[in-house]
């Protein structure tokens, strides 16, 4: 080689590789839409942001792992930054499949790219849990208290604010925190009184053994809603939806919702979130 040694050329060959690879990985990601030949290779499952990144993913990784074998196709988790980020993915069609708030499935709903696989077997309430040894004992005893919230765009903090209101009680102040998680351990932590967070979350937290107890919980309403792309082959979205739909009849089904706290999941249809609508602006990016 002409100017540098046959090594020095090598190393400047490795470098261009590398630089390129880069690049094209780079452009890969900007893609908010998936290849077809990376859809053969896994699905991503988008997942509201309503706990960490690493609780989440730590959390669902059973459910992921339980619906691959089903369906005999990876499954990748994915989540947002905020619930803003994941309405706009969402509306970007960016997930395969996608567990969301009950609003925000009536917005993706609405929309095109979406059809309804699944919901809760039970509903979801709003729920205010305080410290096991606090003397706030019910509903009555939240008068005036610092209430934390998961982020304001999240139907169980609308939910139980309104409950609130009904009851003709006003909080001292609510104080919001990124996801149920943190909204609860900052009740364990004395930051705040009481926090408003989803039924589920507030159960498994107390059998986990957090020091925490529920003094108030609001009327029962739709819960996370399970959807699919349209797009995506119809024997594909047909097993994906009886993987959902009988993991409580299989004992591995059975243990992997014990695992993650949840109580399973059943056929539905968007007129049972149509009770949501009123908050359907919340959920728009």
């Amino acid at each position: 080689m002409t100017g540098v040694s046959r090594r020095q050329g090598f190393f400047l060959l490795a470098i261009i590789s590398i630089l390129w690879g880069s690049v094209v990985a780079a452009d890969n990601q900007q893609d908010p839409k998936k290849t077809t030949e990376q859809k053969s290779e896994y699905l991503t499952f988008g997942f509201l942001p309503m706990e960490s990144p690493v609780a989440l993913f730590k959390r669902f990784a059973p459910l992921r792992d339980y619906l691959s074998t089903q369906i005999q196709q990876g499954i990748r988790l994915e989540t947002a930054r905020n619930f803003r980020q994941f309405a706009e993915r969402t509306a970007q069609r960016q997930y395969d499949i996608v567990f969301t708030a009950p609003h925000m499935a009536l917005y993706a709903l609405d929309g095109d790219h979406y059809e309804l696989a699944a919901t809760f077997t039970k509903p979801l309430r709003s729920v205010f849990v305080v410290l096991d040894k606090s003397e706030i004992q019910d509903v009555k005893g939240l008068e005036g208290v610092t209430i934390a919230t998961p982020p304001d765009r999240a139907i169980v903090t609308m939910v139980g604010m309104k409950y609130l209101d009904a009851k003709g009680l006003k909080a001292a102040r609510y104080k919001t925190y990124r996801t149920h998680n943190a909204a609860y351990s900052a009740v364990l932590g004395g930051e705040v009184d009481a926090a408003i967070i989803a039924n589920f979350i507030a159960m498994k937290a107390i059998t986990d053994n957090a020091a925490l107890k529920i003094v108030a919980q609001s009327e029962p309403f739709p819960g996370v809603g399970i959807l699919v792309a349209k797009d995506l082959p119809e024997n594909l979205k047909r097993d994906i939806k009886k993987a959902f739909w009988g993991m409580k009849e299989l004992p591995h089904g059975r243990s992997v919702l014990k695992t993650i706290a949840q109580p399973g999941y059943v056929q539905a249809d968007k007129q049972q979130f149509e009770v949501l609508r009123p908050y359907l602006q919340a959920a728009v990016p």
